[in-house]
């Protein structure tokens, strides 16, 4: 790599590590936080769950990055017991509620347990040294390493609470690709009080949304009233208990479709994804541990201005809000509510979408015409499960297992089925019709869709097809291709299901009996002349639960015109597969100038790859920091072909271009000292070159005293060295001119 750029990426690598020394530091006093980054769907989360979050989806493209769909997971505890509080008040009811901004003295009411709060890989953290710095998170490198974990990552958490019940959490994520779209979060809440705790209910509150494109219109449903008749056999009634959410229509604005955000130039659909949150088991009681299909007691959502918080709501307002039927006075706009047999009722305990909106076909032009309700008012909906009563002596628990689960199109299905639909704005590009059927069964053109998925959208279509190659598409179809999303979503969330109870954790502790992915391999990258070279370790290999290693996969990310033409669907593509004995490649389709980042996985027997995100460069906040940057090789005849770019050097019009702001010397040979004179003979400076490679830069032309050069004709002398540094006694001579 060119000597400059290799000093400057160090330098800025050493500044973002003193940041985060400073910065972090400050942060971590306060409270330590880790995330969960084994896969797409990644979680984020501190020691006092006050500042969880979640980013997603997988198939999110270059221009885009991926979504927060979780801006707050809130846990609340609602118990009868006499206290009392700060204010010299005695009081009935007692609520600790955990999550941001959900209280001012969130230490009292939740003190973390020093210690508890960990992250634990079932691998070691790979390192990913490119160009002799490695940009490895070191805080990950830093965490324990466990072989027996049930998952590829766990973040545990303990927190007491001041209502005498402790909370334990186990977050658990998966790099297998069929069971990365969704993260499962094991509860156990324990009476360490010494006293009963009586009709006690659990509260966990998501608040889901999808605003990196505004406005997000986020609609929510829950799909789990009649749960119980479904575990008592009945076909008919919800198999699943699941609230889910999706960027639908605003009233407010009629004149532009703003379902899943089609681009306002290129069409495609920039939010199709749905996303949700699903109860996998609920302890029927302290003392006895089956899933009690009767919970959630209550389920559904709020706006997310009505779901009550101890700033501003009394404990007993939050304790009902926990413990009774929804209020009419915290509406749901576009739903009603039902009781555990789906019968609608003013005030049940399970708000759903109302069944009877609409006529016209089409579920999202049915709810904005049947509603005078705006739902840019409630962009953000707070999903809400409440699990109980349930009675504690001491030392009994509650176990509560969730899992947040996502499900979206391919998006290249987003890509094409929004350039095929008028989106309304006058800055879109021609229609361009549908270049396959969507669904395809029976291609694979660009469809990442697996068998699983696949039949789910067959089942759901009944085998129908949507829209036919050639077409284009009006809004009814536009939202029936948004739509397939769902059945992905649903089939997720019964993935998730099927994987907790086939399973046998508990508490950390155990196998979920579904195919592990294959370590991650610790990466190295080399910037050489006119190729990158790429090694890897053994980490796969040594990984005795991640099956017998077949082959290794090298992504790197799709080289895309300067002047984007089209989107793309993904920012990295499958460039080449190596024997499983391979540990290093070296990449000559590239183009010497050019940024190229990459990732490596290895593959098992099964066809399971390791984890896409662990050694995958490109992924600072500055991503050119990673890149691998081919340099050009030395040049047989220099003394013939050195040339100086850019000549003549206009400093002004460069100041504002950071790429331009140096002088670079081609052709050069693989080790000289390039002396700078002016037109009257006096050296202003020496430019080392020892690289290796055919050119080297001047980034700041700055003369031996460190000021500027002056606008001139300045002479320069390229003056041959030997491997050891000594001169040959071939040199070459120019000039070039600079204009200030």
């Amino acid at each position: 790599m060119r000597t400059a750029m290799k000093y400057r990426k160090y330098i800025y690598h050493l500044i973002a590590m003193c940041f985060f020394a400073v910065g972090g530091s400050e942060y971590l006093n306060a409270q330590e936080a880790r995330n969960l980054n084994v896969g797409p769907l990644q979680y984020n989360t501190n020691e006092a769950m006050t500042d969880d979050g979640l980013t997603w989806p997988a198939g999110r493209p270059v221009d885009g990055g991926r979504l927060s769909m979780l801006s707050v997971n809130t846990v609340i505890i609602g118990v009868e017991r006499t206290w009392t509080d700060a204010t010299g008040v005695v009081r009935d009811i007692q609520v600790a509620q955990i999550g941001r901004h959900k209280f001012s003295d969130i230490e009292l009411v939740t003190p973390p347990v020093d210690g508890a709060f960990t992250r634990t890989f079932r691998t070691p953290y790979p390192s990913k040294i490119l160009d002799d710095t490695d940009w490895a998170n070191a805080q990950a490198k830093g965490d324990p390493v466990d072989s027996n974990l049930p998952a590829d990552a766990v973040i545990y958490t303990h927190l007491n609470t001041w209502t005498g019940i402790d909370i334990e959490r186990w977050v658990y994520g998966f790099a297998n690709g069929d069971h990365e779209d969704y993260i499962i979060m094991e509860y156990r809440f324990t009476n360490v009080s010494g006293q009963v705790r009586n009709n006690v209910y659990f509260g966990l509150q998501a608040q889901t949304h999808g605003s990196a494109y505004y406005p997000a219109d986020i609609w929510g449903n829950y799909y789990g009233a009649t749960y119980a008749q479904h575990v008592a056999g009945d076909s008919n009634a919800d198999s699943l208990r699941l609230w889910y959410s999706w960027d639908a229509d605003q009233t407010s604005n009629t004149t532009v479709d703003t379902r899943g955000k089609p681009h306002p130039r290129w069409g495609q659909f920039q939010e199709p994804q749905f996303f949700g949150t699903v109860v996998l088991h609920a302890d029927t009681s302290p003392t006895d541990e089956q899933d009690d299909p009767a919970q959630p007691h209550k389920a559904g959502w709020s706006q997310r201005e009505l779901a009550p918080d101890l700033n501003v709501a009394g404990h007993e307002d939050i304790y009902n809000y926990l413990s009774e039927g929804w209020d009419s006075a915290n509406p749901g706009a576009y739903g009603v509510t039902v009781d555990n047999s789906g019968t609608i009722v003013s005030e049940g305990s399970y708000r759903i979408l109302d069944p009877e909106l609409g006529s016209t076909g089409d579920p999202s032009v049915d709810i904005n015409n049947s509603t005078q309700f705006d739902p840019l008012t409630e962009q953000e909906k707070t999903a809400l499960f409440s699990f109980g009563p349930y009675n504690l002596n001491p030392g009994e628990d509650i176990r509560i297992v969730t899992a947040y689960v996502g499900g979206e199109i391919p998006y290249r299905w987003a890509i094409d089925a929004g350039a095929a639909y008028s989106n309304g704005n006058p800055q879109q590009l021609a229609l361009t019709p549908l270049p396959y059927d969507i669904p395809d069964y029976n291609s694979n053109y660009l469809n990442p869709l697996n068998s699983d998925e696949l039949n789910a959208i067959r089942e759901y279509l009944g085998g129908s097809t949507l829209a036919r190659q050639g077409a284009t598409l009006d809004r009814i179809a536009k939202n029936a291709v948004l739509d397939l999303g769902r059945p992905l979503l649903f089939l997720n969330a019964s993935k998730a299901l099927r994987t907790w109870r086939n399973g046998d954790v508990k508490y950390g502790k155990g196998s979920f009996n579904i195919p592990l992915a294959p370590a991650t391999p610790a990466l190295s990258g080399f910037s050489e002349n006119d190729q990158i070279r790429l090694s890897w370790g053994n980490e796969a290999m040594e990984d005795s639960k991640g099956g017998t290693i077949a082959q290794y996969r090298i992504y790197r990310e799709a080289i895309r015109p300067a002047a984007l033409e089209t989107p793309t669907d993904t920012t990295f593509l499958l460039h080449e597969e190596l024997p499983a004995s391979a540990r290093d490649y070296v990449d000559t389709r590239v183009t010497r100038g050019e940024d190229y980042y990459y990732y490596v996985v290895a593959v098992n027997t099964d066809g399971v790859e390791g984890s896409r995100f662990l050694n995958r460069t490109g992924v600072t906040s500055d991503k050119f920091l990673e890149a691998l940057t081919p340099t050009r090789s030395p040049d047989a005849n220099w003394q013939d072909n050195v040339v100086v770019v850019p000549n003549p050097y206009h400093a002004q019009g460069a100041y504002n271009y950071e790429e331009a702001r140096r002088l670079t010397f081609l052709n050069l040979p693989a080790y000289a000292n390039i002396h700078v004179y002016t037109i009257t003979g006096d050296r202003v400076q020496t430019i080392e070159h020892t690289t290796g490679t055919g050119d080297a830069d001047w980034e700041r032309q700055q003369t031996f005293s460190t000021t500027q050069i002056v606008s001139g004709i300045y002479i320069y002398v390229v003056e041959e060295l030997n491997e050891s540094g000594s001169p040959t006694g071939n040199q070459a001579v120019g000039k070039f001119v600079v204009i200030k």
